[in-house]
C-alpha cells in the first residue's frame, strides 16, 4: 500500500490549480506541477523565501499578499484570500491566492493556492460594462425625454395659439433652433405655378447661414427638402461633409456650424402645406427616435395649419381658379369620349343614398341606344337621360374617384370637357394649399398634366354662395337630386329633353314621387330668391 504522505504528494501533482507548502519562515518546502509549469522559467523554487521575494516587489498586490500570509503564519488570521491581476503581453488574467494554515509534527505551515479565475473575471467586467452602459442609455433617455416633452410642449403651445400661418411657420422655428443639438429651422412653401420650394420663415442660433437660393421642383430632387416634398417622407442626410452636393446649397464652411439635416412634410390628409427643414449641430443627429418625434410634430403643426385654413374658409370669400390640360386615355370622360366617338362636356354630380356619384355628361351628337356601352371604359354603368337630334345626356355611375376626389380637395368643377383626347379642366378651389394638393392629385392620376392658368381672386361672388349653402342645409337628398337631374338632363327648356317619368326611373323611384320632390325643392329654391 502506498504511503499516504506519498499518495497525497501524487495527488498534488495533478491539481490543475497551483500549489506551493511554505514553512514559518517562509521558505518553500514543495510545489506541484502547475505551479513549475506557470511563467516563462519552469523552476520548483523549493527553497527560497518566497515571503521574502513577495516583500521586494514594488506592487500594492503583492504587499496585501505578504501581509496577508505573514498574519496566517502569526496565527492572527486563521485564512486570507486575496484577487489580483496578473497579465501578459498577449493576454489579460486574473487570479486568486488562498492561504490556509496546517501542522506537519507541530511545525505550523500554510499552503498557497493560486486559482485562475479570469472567465468569471471578464463576466463580472461585462456586466460591470453592460450595468454601466444601461445607466448612461437610462440617463440620456432622461435627458431626452427632458428635451423633447420641453420641445412638444413648446412648438404644440406655438402652433395651436397662433392667429396665423405666418405665425405659427415663424414661433415653431423658433423653438426648434432654441433646443439642442438643432441650430437652424425654416419652413418652406411652394409656388405652384413657377414650381420652386423656397424657405418662408426660419430661425437661427448663432451664425448658422440659410440657403439663399429657391429650390425648383424636379431638379433640385437631391435636396432633402425637395425630397420630403416630392415623396411626402421624411428625408434625412446625416453628415452633410458625406453629402455630394451639399455645397450646391450650403456656403462653404457651413460644415463648421452644422453637421446634419432633415427634412419633414407639413402634411394633413392629401393636403401638403409645405415642408420643415431642421440642422443639427452634430452628424447622425437624426436617429430613428429623433425622426419620430419630428415626425410627431410635423403633423402638429400641419393640424394647426389646416384648422387655420378651416376658419380662413369660413369667414372670408377667397378662391383660387385653376385651368389645367390633363391627356391621358384612362381619365373616364376621355375614355368615353373615344368609344362614343363624340365630344363629351361634364354638367354636374348627383348622389344616391350610399353616396355612390353619378354624373351628368354631355355629348355633342345624338347616340343611339345601341351604341353606349353598359359599362364605360372607365367603369360604371352608362345610362341616357334625355336626347335630341344634336346631342345626348348620358349618366354615368362611375367609380374613377376624379370628381369625388377633387371634392375632398375642396374644388368645384366649372368645366370638364374632352375633344380630340384632350380633356379641359377648370376648377374652384378655396385657397392656394389646396390648388397645390389638387394639382399634384391630378399628376400623380394622368400622364400628363399642364397648368394653363392660375388665377386667385378675393372677391367672388358672396349673394349666390351663400344662397346655394342655405338651399343645400334645407333640401332632403332625394330633392336634391332630383333638381339637379332635372336641370342637367335639360327638364326645364322647351320643349323637353327627357319626361319626369324617364328621370323617375333614373332614381328608381315613381313618376308622382319624383315630381313632389321637384315641386317641393323648386319652391325651396324659390323661398331663398324671392323672400
Amino acid at each position: 500500500m502506498v504511503p499516504r504522505q506519498e499518495l497525497a504528494a501524487a495527488a498534488l501533482e495533478t491539481l490543475p490549480v497551483t500549489v506551493a507548502v511554505i514553512d514559518d519562515e517562509g521558505e518553500i518546502l514543495l510545489t506541484n506541477r502547475s505551479w513549475r509549469d506557470f511563467g516563462p522559467d519552469p523552476d520548483d523554487h523549493v527553497g527560497a523565501d518566497y515571503v521574502a521575494t513577495a516583500a521586494t516587489a514594488d506592487d500594492e498586490h503583492a504587499r496585501r499578499a505578504t501581509a496577508g500570509i505573514e498574519a496566517v503564519l502569526a496565527g492572527e488570521r486563521d485564512s486570507f484570500e486575496m484577487e489580483y491581476p496578473c497579465h501578459s503581453a498577449d493576454e489579460k488574467r486574473w487570479f486568486m491566492m488562498r492561504v490556509n494554515p496546517f501542522t506537519d509534527d507541530g511545525q505550523r505551515l500554510v499552503s498557497l493556492v493560486h486559482l485562475e479565475i479570469t472567465e468569471r473575471k471578464l463576466a463580472e467586467i461585462a456586466a460591470e460594462e453592460n450595468a454601466r452602459q444601461v445607466r448612461d442609455e437610462r440617463e440620456a433617455l432622461e435627458h431626452v425625454l427632458e428635451r423633447v416633452d420641453g420641445l412638444v410642449r413648446n412648438v404644440t403651445d406655438a402652433a395651436v395659439g397662433a392667429e396665423t400661418r405666418a405665425e405659427i411657420e415663424h414661433e415653431v422655428c423658433a423653438c426648434l433652433a432654441e433646443t439642442d443639438p438643432y441650430v437652424l429651422a425654416w419652413i418652406g412653401r411652394t409656388d405652384i405655378t413657377a414650381q420652386r420650394l423656397s424657405p418662408h420663415e426660419w430661425a437661427s442660433r448663432g451664425d448658422v447661414p440659410l440657403e439663399d437660393d429657391e429650390l425648383v421642383i424636379g431638379t433640385d430632387e437631391e435636396h432633402p427638402a425637395v425630397r420630403a416634398f416630392v415623396d411626402d417622407e421624411a428625408a434625412v442626410i446625416q453628415d452633410l461633409e458625406s453629402a455630394a452636393d451639399a455645397d450646391r446649397w450650403w456656403p462653404t464652411g457651413a460644415g463648421d456650424v452644422v453637421r446634419s439635416v432633415t427634412a419633414l412634410p407639413l402634411s394633413y390628409g392629401d393636403l401638403t402645406y409645405g415642408v420643415l427643414v431642421v440642422f443639427a449641430a452634430e452628424a447622425d443627429a437624426f436617429d430613428d427616435r429623433e425622426l419620430l418625434v419630428l415626425e410627431s410634430l410635423a403633423g402638429t403643426i400641419a393640424t394647426a395649419m389646416n384648422a387655420l385654413e378651416v376658419r380662413r374658409m369660413l369667414t372670408t370669400e377667397t378662391v383660387v381658379s385653376v385651368e389645367v390640360a390633363i391627356e391621358d386615355p384612362s381619365l373616364f370622360v376621355t375614355a368615353l369620349s373615344a368609344t362614343l366617338e363624340a365630344a363629351i362636356s361634364y354638367r354636374g354630380v348627383t348622389y344616391d343614398g350610399d353616396g355612390t356619384p353619378h354624373l351628368s355628361l354631355h355629348a355633342d351628337r345624338a347616340i343611339a341606344p345601341e351604341d353606349v356601352p353598359d359599362v364605360s371604359p372607365a367603369g360604371g354603368d352608362v345610362t341616357i337621360l334625355s336626347q335630341t337630334d344634336g346631342r345626348t345626356i348620358l349618366e354615368i355611375t362611375t367609380d374613377d374617384g376624379l370628381v369625388t376626389a377633387l371634392s375632398e380637395h375642396g374644388a368645384v368643377i366649372r368645366e370638364l370637357t374632352v375633344t380630340d383626347t384632350v380633356a379641359d379642366l377648370t376648377v374652384e378651389l378655396p385657397d392656394g394649399r389646396s390648388a397645390r394638393s389638387a394639382y399634384d392629385l391630378l399628376e400623380r392620376r394622368y400622364e400628363r398634366v399642364e397648368l394653363v392658368s392660375y388665377h386667385e381672386t378675393t372677391e367672388p361672388t358672396p349673394t349666390r354662395e351663400s344662397i346655394t349653402t342655405r338651399l343645400e342645409s334645407s333640401l332632403t337628398d332625394r330633392q336634391l337630386t332630383a333638381l339637379r337631374k332635372a336641370y342637367y338632363a335639360n327638364y326645364f327648356e322647351w320643349p323637353r329633353d327627357v319626361s319626369g317619368e324617364e328621370l323617375a326611373e333614373s332614381m328608381g323611384i315613381s313618376r308622382s314621387t319624383f315630381h313632389q320632390h321637384l315641386r317641393t325643392a323648386q319652391r325651396k329654391l324659390l323661398d331663398e330668391l324671392l323672400e
